[in-house]
């Protein structure tokens, strides 16, 4: 007669129930730590998280305001103190205060100091503003021949070609164009807004906390400590399993009566 089957113990029915969610969490830890591990070759220091609902979770802030100018075709943007020209960070500058383009290159003006791009947004030069008696910056313009000026509290000033020195007006320039803040296309504000968030958020980051729990705050690191302790729960149990069947096996079989 076949022997009937005993029941699985308790211990090896918890042991299956809880192995199978830790198969999952094993591979997820092994899969981002390893990716974590080259982090650096494949540039997810660099990336930036884009998904607003990310961006949310982070709590990271739009900026509170986006100044606009425009600059021949484009326009050159100021969100805090990053820089953009169009939707792309090219540089940051303190205290923006305006931006022209005189035909050659993008003038981006802060109160103490000035920026110097090409039409591609590189950066050729950042002067700290300072002329002897220069008080800082309060607006930046154009002539109408093309010559940059800047407007401070009681003065003007005069830039040469080169936009290297500076010469103090005697009297007030002849109806400078004076670069003012303007209403740029929403689809433009909405990317530099995403960007500008993004910036504080990497892909690095995201994964180390997702490695860590910590994306989940501390009921995040709970449930990791839940799931650590559950896999030295069938380390111990499927030792115990193991030590069970080896002793079962060592049995000898009963004869059976005739």
């Amino acid at each position: 007669m076949a022997r009937k089957r005993r029941p699985a113990s308790t211990v090896r029915r918890l042991h299956r129930f809880l192995g199978a969610g830790a198969a999952a969490f094993i591979m997820f830890m092994v899969l981002s730590g390893l990716v974590i591990n080259h982090s650096n070759s494949l540039g997810l220091d660099q990336r930036h998280v884009s998904q607003s609902v990310l961006l949310d979770w982070y709590g990271l802030e739009k900026p509170e305001h986006i100044n606009s100018y425009p600059v021949g075709d484009n326009w050159l943007s100021v969100a805090g103190s990053q820089l953009y020209l169009n939707e792309k960070p090219v540089s940051t500058v303190a205290n923006g205060v305006g931006a022209v383009f005189n035909g050659d290159v993008l003038v981006a003006a802060g109160r103490e100091q000035l920026l110097l791009l090409d039409s591609t947004g590189q950066l050729i030069e950042r002067q700290p503003w300072g002329p002897p008696g220069a008080e800082p910056i309060e607006a930046i313009g154009l002539l109408a021949d093309a010559t940059v000026v800047v407007r401070t509290q009681h003065q003007f000033w005069y830039a040469d070609v080169d936009l290297i020195t500076w010469k103090q007006a005697d009297d007030n320039p002849p109806n400078p164009a004076w670069a003012t803040s303007t209403h740029a296309p929403g689809s433009l504000i909405q990317a530099i807004t995403q960007q500008y968030r993004g910036d504080g958020l990497s892909l690095e980051r995201v994964l180390l906390d997702l490695h860590s729990g910590r994306i989940f705050g501390s009921m995040g690191l709970l449930v990791y400590d839940l799931l650590s302790l559950t896999l030295g729960f069938l380390a111990v149990s499927g030792l115990i399993l193991w030590f069970r069947g080896r002793r079962n096996g060592k049995r000898k079989p009963k004869r059976l009566q005739p």
